[in-house]
């Protein structure tokens, strides 16, 4: 143990002598950077805090007992001979991370996830392929005990996947739309919480698209965003983004970002920006990267929301408005990217998995398929208009360059008066043409 210390301790220091060197070189040779902040910033508290090993055994319990439940939940989808695919993955992760820094802090603490993802997947006759997810979390095996409910699920995706591949393909689109809760939480997570985190605001290569609207009114009045590191739960439903202290040691904080529509902070590392000398608990990374700034929990909250009857009743005002026989409701997603940087558009491509038309003429919504919402930021976020008073979650995994991070979004359905959408990209080949190994022969 202690050669291996010593070693790692020797390479991490001759790679810090090389950073250091490359900077002071292009101090010297380049134009002055914008923002002049320090490299790190000085915290006022030096922590102890320690957290004893878990038992994962216990709290994990059986794992034939998981092999069973996941046999069990794809079972139904051998009952549609055109599905070609069903499956479900459970992941029990368990990390324990150790902080000690030159300043005396010490930090051991311990994260727990369980997530359980079911995905089926299906071909439409033009080659598209037509996948549906649903995923559950919860911070303890315990939390994710109720199989009826999940199988229960598990028909109502296979009765969507069936009529996914009979549904007409939406052509390019501009016009009204509502995003579900979870649409709306990975919307917003895509393209304001990527360019809201703090170190992006320093660097000469990123589009910097909020660094001069402090101050500014950038959503509704009615409407606020909070990344709160602290909260575990909402309403009864554990949260993937809540951690005790982040991993430069400072202790995970509830960061006010838009307060009634007006734009007020950064999600701040150790890394200050000019305005912003200190961490807001936000410096996260996956083990064996390096902490930068990072989203934890999103929320979105509304203190002047509408119903959903409302909510579709407003759609259908502004389309009938702007010309439009159709708005679309965006159920739900996949998940989505975003570029930030300068070099390329600065775009965000949201990934729909369930889509529907809802038309102004009374006809009953319909299901389609083919599309990708997409958009630059700034005009997508002028857009923003209402929000339902129903939330939803989306828990997942956040990648960049500190690699992935565990984050949550609670989102209200919002309402969009100008979304844009296009054809998703797909493949020419044609369904299988000899049934599943699974199936019987027929006579």
């Amino acid at each position: 143990m202690r050669t291996v210390l010593w070693q790692e301790t020797n390479k991490q220091y001759r790679e810090a002598v090389e950073r250091y060197t490359k900077v002071k070189a292009n101090v010297a040779v380049k134009v002055a950077e914008e923002d002049t902040s320090a490299d790190f910033s000085i915290e006022p508290d030096v922590i102890t805090y320690y957290e004893a090993p878990l038992d994962i055994k216990t709290i994990l319990g059986d794992k034939k007992v998981w092999e069973e439940k996941v046999k069990k939940y794809t079972a139904p989808f051998i009952e549609s001979k055109d599905i070609y695919g069903g499956q479900a993955t459970f992941n029990f992760t368990v990390e324990r991370k150790n902080l000690i820094t030159s300043e005396g802090t010490k930090i051991s603490q311990n994260l727990i996830y369980s997530r359980l993802s079911v995905s089926g997947f299906i071909k439409s006759e033009d080659g598209m392929e037509l996948p549906l997810y649903k995923s559950y979390f919860a911070f303890e095996p315990k939390g994710l005990s109720f199989d009826e409910a999940i199988i229960a699920d598990v028909r109502t995706m296979i009765k969507k996947l069936e009529r996914l591949r009979e549904a007409p393909v939406v052509d390019p689109y501009t016009g009204p739309a509502i995003l579900s809760g979870r649409a709306a939480g990975v919307f917003f997570h895509e393209v304001f919480g990527h360019r809201v985190e703090g170190h992006r605001q320093k660097s000469e290569q990123e589009g910097q698209t909020f660094k001069k609207k402090l101050g500014e009114k950038i959503l509704p009045q009615h409407m606020s965003v909070v990344f709160d590191a602290t909260k575990k739960t909402y309403d009864g439903r554990d949260l993937m983004g809540y951690y005790k202290y982040d991993d430069e040691g400072v202790k995970g904080q509830s960061v006010p970002v838009v307060k009634s529509g007006v734009f007020n902070s950064f999600l701040m590392s150790r890394s200050p920006i000019e305005n912003f000398s200190c961490s807001n608990g936000h410096g996260r990374a996956q083990a064996g990267y390096r902490p930068v700034s990072r989203q934890s929990n999103l929320i979105i909250e509304s203190n002047a929301s509408v119903s959903e009857q409302e909510l579709r009743q407003i759609l259908i005002d502004e389309c009938k408005k702007q010309g439009k026989p159709f708005g679309l409701l965006f159920e739900d997603i996949r998940g989505g990217f975003t570029m930030t940087g300068r070099t390329m558009p600065n775009v965000f491509n949201v990934l729909p998995t369930e889509v529907y038309r809802i038309y102004t003429d009374g006809r009953p919504d319909e299901l389609v398929r083919g599309v990708d919402l997409v958009g630059t930021p700034l005009v997508m976020f002028s857009m923003v208009s209402e929000a339902g008073d129903k939330f939803d979650i989306f828990n997942g995994v956040c990648g960049a360059e500190s690699g992935g991070v565990p984050v949550s979004s609670v989102a209200p359905a919002l309402l969009v008066t100008q979304a844009e959408v296009q054809k998703k990209s797909k493949s020419q080949e044609r369904p299988p043409i000899l049934p599943r190994p699974d199936e019987k022969p027929t006579m």
